[in-house]
Formats: C-alpha cells, structure tokens, sequence
C-alpha cells in the first residue's frame, strides 16, 4: 500500500498517530494542535464516535482514521505513536510501535508489570527510538516545590513521611479486575510523586493490599504501604478509593521542620515549643501536560532524556509491583535484590 503523509515534512516536526483519542486520548489531541513541533497525522480507536470527535479536534479526514495501529502503520508516515487505551493493552501496543520504529509516549501505568516494561526499554534502545511515560502526578506544583527544597536541603535531611488519601471511585474503570487495583489506577501516580519528593531511590518496601466488602473492585481498592528510601528516610502510605470520606494528606518530617500538604496548601512549621506555622509558596510551574509534550519532544529531536522516559519509569514500576508482591507474600521487599541484575536509573 503506498504511504499517505499530511502536511509538509520538517525534520523538526513530530508526525504523531494517536492511539485512543476518547477519553484522556483528547488532552494529546488538544496539545499537538497548540504546537509547532508537534503534527497529527493518523488516529486511531476502536469507538467510531471517539474518531468523529477527534476529526472535529484535529481536522484530519476520515482517510486517516484507523481501527488498529497495525493499519495506521501501515498507511501513513509517522514518527511517533501516542498511547492512551487502557493499561492491559499498553504493553503489546507499546512494542508493535517500537518495532515498527516508532517513538512512544505511553499514559500511566507504563505497563503492568515490570518483565513488560523493561522488555519495551530494552527494544528502544535497540533500534534508536525513544519511550516515555506520562507520570504527570510529579509535575503539580506541589510536587515540584517540595522536590526542589528537599533536593536543595533548604530544611535539611527527610527523616520520615506519610502519604493518605481517602475517596470514593464508584466506577471500576480499568483495573476492576486486578488483585491490586489502587496499586495499579493510582498508586503509580502516588508511588511516583513519592520517590519525585524525596529526590531518592527505594531501598526496601512493604504493602498490604486490602479491599473492603462494598468496594467494587475485585481487590485491592486500599493500601498501605511503607517505603524506605536510601538515605534512611522512610514514609508510610495509607491510599484507598473505596473510603466513605474523602480527604488527603502528605507530611514529611525533616531535620529543621515540618513540611505539610493539605487542601489549604503548603506549611513549614519549624524546631521547638511555638506552634506557629509559615505558608509556603508554590513554585509557579507550568501544566504538566505541557512538561510531558516539551521533554518527548525534547526526547526526539535532541537526545535529551527526561525524567519520565521509559528507563527511568522503570523504578516506579518496579514499586508498584512490588508493594503487591509484598502485600502477596507477607514480606518485605529488599528493592535492589529486586532489581538486581537490571539497569535502573
């Protein structure tokens, strides 16, 4: 079949086919129409009423729209392959595109389960492409702010931290099946955040995942956990969507004071008796959309490699699974046993 290319070809331009254009398939729609370095060239989605709506987004026609990414492969020219289909179908996806060499930005989880993901960072580098992972969670002011005092050591050492988040999901979405659902939906998100923080790498990990009687999840619609990172900090965890209240907290104890996340925002409350706190400023940040398209972009064109590529998402992976190989087997994971033998940044 001859190749069919919209729009004229500029080195710099990344021709993107976008795989799952419903639901959060619709922010990469939205982002490369904003862009210059960006171009949509194909999409593709087993819902026909996802790709009329993407059509309206894009301006693309019908022509470039596709079933299957075997199909958009084969018929249009395209440097990269977005992917937003639900996380079971990540990791065949991800590898068809990566062996047809196409660069990758894959949504949350990267896959699940650490064997697929590094399967997928092993092929890249390969054949010369790039794989990243959009773990935005990392980029909310918040987030950043803290990373950037912590790496700092504006208030000293972590000594120890605690992570809850309490709400309701009535909806089973894509992990209604896993034993460790909240592992799974967010807790790559949270896991990710954490060790984003705390600017260090897990040293040994424990979890217990659990699952209510009116969750309606199959399991694990809860957690707690424990990290110990290297350095000696260590932070507990206590994460659920199947809770009848809804709150969140994040507290990280350091040597020269309390860092502390609420809904009011960001507090520092120092050493000694007086229970006075200070507000902190968030950082200004820009929308972690727009951070995950500039560094795949970046990723692309100049070899820089971010902080969400595939490589370096392994890590997060490896938490995640094995907090519920912890939860599975009662015990603590030791984390570089864990991944002994295994090139992790």
């Amino acid at each position: 079949m001859k190749r069919r290319t919209y729009g004229e070809r500029d080195d710099n331009m990344i021709r993107v086919i976008h795989l799952g254009v419903g639901g959060r398939g619709a922010w990469p729609l939205r982002k490369v129409a904003e862009r210059d370095d960006f171009e949509s060239v194909a999409l593709v989605d087993v819902n026909p009423s996802n790709l009329t709506s993407a059509m309206e987004k894009t301006g693309l026609p019908d022509s470039a729209c596709f079933t299957s990414l075997e199909d958009a492969l084969e018929a249009v020219e395209a440097d990269a392959v977005i992917v937003i289909t639900p996380p079971d179908l990540h990791a065949r996806q991800c590898l068809d595109a990566v062996r047809a060499g196409k660069h990758v930005l894959v949504e949350k989880p990267f896959t699940k389960s650490l064997a697929d993901a590094r399967q997928i960072v092993d092929e890249a580098q390969k054949r010369g492409v790039k794989v990243a992972v959009c773990q935005n969670a990392r980029y909310a002011a918040a987030s950043v702010t803290i990373n950037r005092l912590v790496s700092a050591g504006t208030y000293g050492r972590v000594s120890f931290g605690l992570m809850t988040k309490y709400g309701w999901r009535p909806g089973v979405h894509h992990s209604g099946l896993d034993q460790h659902a909240y592992l799974w939906e967010r807790g790559i998100h949270d896991l990710d955040a954490m060790r984003f923080m705390v600017n260090a790498r897990p040293s040994r990990i424990w979890g217990n995942s659990f699952n209510p009687d009116w969750s309606p999840y199959r399991g694990g619609g809860g957690v707690y956990g424990w990290v110990e990172f290297e350095g000696g900090a260590t932070f507990g965890y206590m994460c659920t969507f199947a809770a009848h209240k809804g709150s969140s907290s994040l507290r990280l104890e350091l040597e020269g004071g309390c860092l502390e996340l609420t809904a009011q925002g960001l507090t520092l409350k120092r050493p000694g008796r007086e229970e006075t706190e200070e507000e902190l400023e968030l950082d200004a940040v820009p929308h972690e959309t727009d951070v995950l398209m500039d560094g795949f972009g970046d990723y692309v064109i100049n070899d820089v490699e971010p902080d969400f590529s595939g490589a370096g998402n392994l890590v997060t992976v490896a938490m995640v699974e094995a907090m519920g190989v912890a939860s599975d087997e009662g015990r603590i994971i030791d984390f570089k046993d864990y991944l002994e033998g295994d090139k992790i940044k």
